[in-house]
This record gives structure tokens, sequence and C-alpha cells, in this order.
């Protein structure tokens, strides 16, 4: 039987760790990308990835797409130019915007450069859109 919040905790829980390993590289060079996997049968067994986007998201995604089913894939950016969805929260100095993405759900956040944070929900983000055409997310053994 699925559960659903543990599913949803899945993308909330990679975000922050995500966002707040990286609250003060504020480097808007490249976008970084983490990945959440089981590497055995054992729920226990969890692997985390995390890579510097070298070239564009969808190039980055194809190798990762076949190597087979992610629990959550967070992505995290530094920007002054946020997607219209999010200009409300920016004030023109730089923000990171990192997002996760799990089989149920997707939600991210956005810090500011003094460490405020707001969280928010699905709104429809382009790369959210790219992670789920590029990988296959399950919900984990665990759940």
């Amino acid at each position: 039987m699925l559960n659903k919040t543990a599913t949803t905790d899945v993308a909330r829980v990679l975000a922050e760790l995500v966002d707040t390993a990286l609250a003060d590289d504020w480097d808007e060079d490249g976008p970084t990308m983490a990945l959440l996997w089981e590497s055995s049968e054992n729920p226990d067994d969890l692997r985390v990835a995390v890579k510097r986007l070298e070239g564009a998201i969808e190039d980055e995604l194809a190798p990762m797409g076949e190597l087979g089913d992610y629990l959550a894939v967070a992505h995290s950016t530094v920007t002054r130019w946020p997607p219209p969805e999010l200009r409300a929260r920016s004030d023109g100095a730089p923000i990171r915007i990192t997002v996760a993405v799990d089989s149920e759900s997707e939600l991210g956040v956005v810090r500011h450069r003094n460490g405020a944070t707001e969280w928010f929900g699905a709104i429809g983000l382009p790369v959210v859109e790219l992670i789920r055409s590029g990988l296959r997310l399950e919900p984990g053994n665990s759940v």
C-alpha cells in the first residue's frame, strides 16, 4: 500500500538537505542536481549523488535516466531572474531556488542571501517537467 506521507517526505527531505548544503554557495554559473535512490532491497540502503551540472539539464539527465529508478531528484540554482511564478519572492538580489521531485509530489524552497527561506508547492516550473520526463521516479521499498 502506498503511503503518500512518506513519499512526500522524501522530496521535502532531499530539498532541505540540498538547500542546507548549498546555503553558502552563491555561484550563479551552474546549477546542482542531487539524486536519491535505494541501492538494494533494503530500504535503509539509501544513496545520494550530487553533481554540478556542466551542460543543459536535458543532456545531463539522459545518461542518468538509463541507470534506473530514483526516489527523488533535487535541482538547485542561484539566479537574479526567477521564473514568473517565483518573481514575487525576489527583490532583484540573487536567490537560490531548490526544487525536489518524487513519484507523488514536487516542492521547493527559495533561499535569500540573508538566510531566510520560503517553501512553495507545485507550481509547474519547467525544470520539474524536465526531471519528470527524463527520469523514472518510484516510491521506495519502505513506503
